[in-house]
């Protein structure tokens, strides 16, 4: 375990929760079964306060719109679909420090957003975006606009796009190794063998829909700013989705270490169209999300291959978080 840290701190390694938990466990049993029970307990733990916290907001009566972000928000959750352990632990921490520093005003859980790096360095990206929001307070109308471009430029960029930004990172970076990694994802032979992957095809082609969808919602929502009754709580989750939609939505296309990130705006999107509506069940926010299942087919189908029939529901059991509500 000193040897691990030792690591971490000469920058050998990115991160250091992986070795240390294989290193742990390593001590009682080499069962890789347990390994991954103890990391689902660490992820679900998390996941499930998500998903709790979300039904907390339940101000009426569960209609057909709200059990359908109920199912979104617990399908998000998944290994095959978050890409490993690493990612598969720092998700759920992070969204739900986030939801609370940035929605509730627990401050103290900013400890949460600080440790995520420490699971998957990548998470560090993520952490100095949400520094940005918290100390300056950019104007709504400036945010909406910034998310609806980066949406719709989404659908045009591909990893090409980045490059002179990977450039600009690997020369400012003094780690090696990190820089490696960097320059490896963003170039052009790592690009076409992820574009030979049917699941990269699949997933740019959800992505492109997913914008598309999401800018005219963003529209609806922005010309019927004046009809649309929004509390100052549900303004706060629009704002914080409007950044993090921005935010997402402009790194989606690098590769494919950029759709991680899209994955805490579409936690944001689900939780701010479940408030919205039970304050405007009337309108046409019932139509945007009772299209959804149409919407992300593709996202819903391959999820469900990849969890039960490549995955196997011996390993993954999807509709557990609800039960633990």
């Amino acid at each position: 375990m000193e040897l691990i840290i030792d690591d971490y701190r000469h920058g050998d390694i990115k991160d250091i929760y992986e070795s240390l938990l294989f290193s742990l466990v390593k001590r009682f049993t080499r069962n890789p079964h347990l390994l991954m029970m103890v990391v689902g307990l660490f992820g679900g733990l998390f996941y499930m306060l998500v998903v709790r916290r979300f039904a907390q907001d339940k101000r009426m009566r569960y209609s057909l719109p709200m059990v359908i972000l109920m199912a979104f928000m617990v399908m998000e959750s998944n290994i095959p679909l978050l890409g490993g352990i690493r990612n598969f632990s720092a998700f759920p921490l992070f969204v739900y420090s986030l939801i609370r520093v940035m929605i509730d005003g627990r401050k103290w859980w900013i400890v949460g957003l600080m440790l995520t790096p420490l699971i998957h360095f990548g998470y560090i990206i993520a952490v100095a975006a949400t520094m940005v929001i918290w100390v300056f307070k950019i104007p709504s109308r400036l945010l909406h606009y910034m998310a609806v471009l980066a949406c719709v430029a989404s659908i045009f960029l591909d990893t090409s796009s980045y490059a002179g930004a990977v450039g600009l990172f690997v020369d400012a970076v003094d780690n090696d190794s990190v820089a490696s990694r960097v320059s490896n994802y963003g170039s052009q032979d790592t690009d076409i063998h992820f574009n030979r992957s049917l699941t990269t095809q699949l997933t740019r082609l959800n992505n492109q829909i997913s914008a598309l969808f999401i800018s005219i919602f963003l529209i609806y929502v922005r010309y019927n700013r004046f009809t649309l009754k929004v509390t100052d709580y549900t303004d706060r989750v629009y704002r914080l989705l409007l950044y993090y939609l921005f935010f997402s939505f402009s790194l989606i296309s690098f590769s494919v270490v950029g759709q991680r990130f899209v994955y805490i705006a579409m936690v944001l999107l689900y939780l701010y169209m479940f408030n919205i509506y039970q304050d405007n069940s009337s309108s046409a926010i019932r139509g945007f999300i009772s299209l959804m299942p149409m919407v992300y087919m593709l996202h819903i189908a391959w999820t469900i291959y990849n969890c039960y029939s490549v995955t196997g529901g011996a390993i993954y059991y999807m509709p557990l978080p609800l039960l633990l509500l």
